[in-house]
């Protein structure tokens, strides 16, 4: 048990020194998961930039069989923007409680009517411990911003439950010729559903011809 933990400090401490695009959620790696059948999930955020920058976002998603359904609405201070993030993931299959899960997504970002950014790719979570108290999430796939070309997308990220309540967070997205990000957190988990929980998370991303952007999170996510 002590050797996990020296693991996930470790990759903890790894992301934190690695240099580091931010996605259309509180988390940069997706996991394969999906709201439950028939119910709804909703995830909120604020995200405050270093120079005084802040991002507020709500995203209310559901479930429909395998499939979830989410839009994301967001806004932006300095300058003003309204922001819209309409996605669909497909799970095909289950990997939340044993064995390998894999699940299909697509989403687009809309800033004051106009796309800036999509993506399409798939990603995969599994254990990586017999007790499934080290998780790990990755994500293959396309970015396209605006009207330029769709790039490779890579993301890599290792969850580590401390106790039933707490656990960490490490992740890094990769956009190829495009930028790096990076994040570190910490969840909390509360109440009798899985599904509800707070975050305190910080980041950064290198993005290229442009100074590195740095960034604090805080986020609530409820399932009902």
């Amino acid at each position: 048990m002590r050797n996990l933990f020296i693991l996930a400090f470790g990759a903890l401490l790894v992301v934190l020194a690695s240099p580091s695009m931010a996605s259309g959620g509180s988390y940069l790696v997706d996991d394969a998961s999906t709201a439950t059948p028939g119910r709804c999930q909703l995830e909120s955020w604020l995200q405050v930039f270093r120079g005084g920058t802040h991002t507020a976002w709500t995203v209310p998603a559901c479930g429909v069989g395998p499939v979830e359904f989410g839009l994301g609405l967001g806004g932006q201070s300095h300058p003003g923007r309204n922001m819209q993030n309409p996605s669909i993931k497909w799970q095909l299959r289950n990997g939340d409680d044993a064995g390998i899960g894999l699940a299909v997504a697509t989403d687009t970002t809309l800033q004051n009517g106009h796309r800036i950014n999509s993506n399409v790719y798939a990603a995969s979570n599994f254990g990586i411990d017999d007790e499934r108290r080290l998780m790990a999430n990755v994500n293959l796939g396309m970015t396209r911003a605006e009207q330029g070309a769709w790039h490779r997308l890579a993301g890599i990220g290792v969850e580590f439950a401390v106790t039933k309540q707490v656990a960490l967070l490490a992740e890094r997205l990769w956009a190829a010729r495009l930028s790096q990000a990076t994040q570190a957190g910490v969840r909390y988990y509360f109440g009798k559903d899985d599904g509800n929980s707070v975050d305190l998370v910080v980041g950064r991303e290198r993005e290229r011809a442009l100074p590195t952007s740095r960034w604090a999170t805080i986020g609530l996510n409820l399932a009902f």
